[in-house]
Parts: C-alpha cells; structure tokens; sequence
C-alpha cells in the first residue's frame, strides 16, 4: 500500500472533534480538505481553500456523488449520529475511498469487555462493516483512533474531576490509570495515518497525550490554589455496570446512564482506558508532561 493521499473529505467536521482535524489537516499543506455536510449553511468559519458538499446521508447514491475523486474519508460523526455511518461506508468503497476513518474515537472497543455494551453496539457495527468490505475490496482500508479519554479545559475534564466546581466523584479509589487525550493529538493521529497508510491498514491505533488518574487530577487542582470545598463522592465502577445494564434494560436511556457505561470503560481496571503499548511514535504524537497537564488544569479552574 504506497499510494499518496492527497484528497480529503471530513465529515462531523465543525464538532469538537471535527474541527481540530480540519485544522491540522489545512496546517500540514499536505492535503485537499472537502467537507461533506447535510447543511452548508451551517458550516460557518470555514477557510475560503475548503470544499463544501452537501449530501443527504440517507442515500447512498448522495454521498457517493460527493466522494469520487477523494482519497481519504474521515468521520467525526456524534455519537448520537454514528449509525448514519453505514451508508458512508458503502459510499466510500463505491466512490474508491482508499482509507476510511470511522467515529470510533474513545474507548478500546476491541476490548471484548466492551462488546456487551449497548452504548457500543453502533460504533462496533460500523467497525464491522468497514472489516467486511476491506475483505472484499482490497483497494479499501480502515482505521478507528481509540485514544480513551478526551481531555480539555471544558467539559471532558469535568467528567472525570470537575476542578472549577471542585467535586469529583472518585472511581474505584482514584489511583486507577487511564490514558487522556487532547483533540490537537487526535487530529495529530489523522494525519499520521494518512501519512502512514500500510502501517495503519485495517486496525486501530492506540493513543495517549498522558496516562493520569482522577487522583492525580485533584492534587493538580489543589497544587493550583483550589484547595477548600471540594464535594468529593465514591463509587466503584463494578456497580455502576450493573446498575447501567439493569436501567438500560428497563428503557432507562439517559446521559446519566450513558456515563455509568463510559466509567466503567476506561476507568475500570483492564476495561479498555488504559493501553499499554502506544502508537504515538508513528503517528507523531508528542503527548504531555505533567506541567503541560497542569495547565489544561488551570484553564479550567479560571473558566
């Protein structure tokens, strides 16, 4: 697999995912940025050097007319939205899409702990359609980017320790370690990808800006002068499992729910938050010293 990549079409990509790669991609010179949308209207911001297409995600014809000529498809579709990836899977093959990254970005959802969970099932459905037509389309490959935990000054860091309102409810003792990732380092992980398809071909890419735990992110907090008043909650991920399957299966499908499934997933001990072996090298990922994670603290706590 030695062809270039030169052509790229984004999807989901005025999200908080979608828009650092769009950016990174444009920053690198080494690529043509199409973004394939079902409004353009809303695509506001937008660099004058970027494609605009609209499609209707409903029809495959739609979408394959909006992909021929490009290289590369990279979806940053919501979560909410990850099911309306099965037509741009087909979509891409017919339009000769050489390598499709999914919104697969989170947990490691090889890990087969994570398979019985139903918050999952349409990420590992889409996963699983993209194996089937690489077999069957050789000229086709995939890639999904697991990176476990988002981490910002914003609401991915609140939800593993909310430092500007200081409570926190802490996890299995707070010293369980999990890997959390900046969306700089996963758009980072695109274009190492892309630039690196025979080494990426058809698995996933495991990535880290730092390993922490929830602990260590409230000693940063209080290192940084937030040392009164925190409310400060214990749980231990096994029941929340057990209490999110049980409320799951009663119909019970709420954010709240949603996070007792997400907890379990990366912060319970050999769920999947936690990767061992990392390819931030290939990819070109730096990652972050502890004083770099110190700052994304104190953004937080002076929002």
């Amino acid at each position: 697999m030695t062809t270039t990549v030169k052509n790229v079409a984004v999807v989901g990509a005025t999200g908080k995912i979608g828009r650092p790669i769009v950016d990174r991609l444009l920053e690198s010179k080494l690529f043509s940025v199409t973004i394939i949308t079902r409004d353009g209207s809303r695509q506001r911001g937008i660099p004058a050097n970027v494609t605009v297409k609209e499609v209707d995600y409903d029809s495959i014809e739609s979408l394959e007319a909006a992909l021929k000529g490009q290289d590369a498809l990279v979806s940053a579709m919501a979560f909410e939205a990850i099911h309306e990836q099965k037509n741009l899977v087909d979509a891409a093959v017919n339009a000769g899409i050489q390598r499709m990254i999914p919104s697969e970005y989170g947990n490691d959802l090889m890990n087969p702990k994570l398979a019985a969970f139903p918050i999952y099932q349409p990420k590992i459905a889409i996963r699983q359609r993209c194996e089937q037509k690489a077999a069957e389309n050789p000229s086709f490959s995939w890639t999904t980017i697991h990176n476990a935990s988002f981490l910002g000054p914003d609401w991915t860091l609140d939800f593993i320790v909310d430092v500007k309102q200081r409570q926190a409810d802490v996890k299995d003792g707070g010293d369980v370690l999990f890997c959390a990732t900046t969306y700089e380092d996963i758009a980072q992980a695109v274009i190492g990808i892309l630039t690196h398809l025979e080494e990426t071909a058809n698995r996933p890419v495991r990535i880290s800006s730092i390993n922490t735990t929830q602990n260590e992110l409230i000693t940063i907090a209080k290192e940084l002068g937030a040392t009164e008043g925190w409310n400060l909650t214990y749980s231990k991920t096994e029941d929340l499992e057990s209490e999110a399957l049980r409320r799951w299966a009663e119909g019970d499908h709420s954010e709240e729910v949603i996070a007792m499934f997400i907890n379990r997933a990366f912060i319970g001990e050999g769920w999947g938050g936690y990767f061992p072996v990392l390819d931030n090298d290939l990819l070109g990922i730096k990652g972050l010293d502890r004083n770099e994670l110190k700052a994304i603290v104190k953004l937080a706590i002076d929002r």
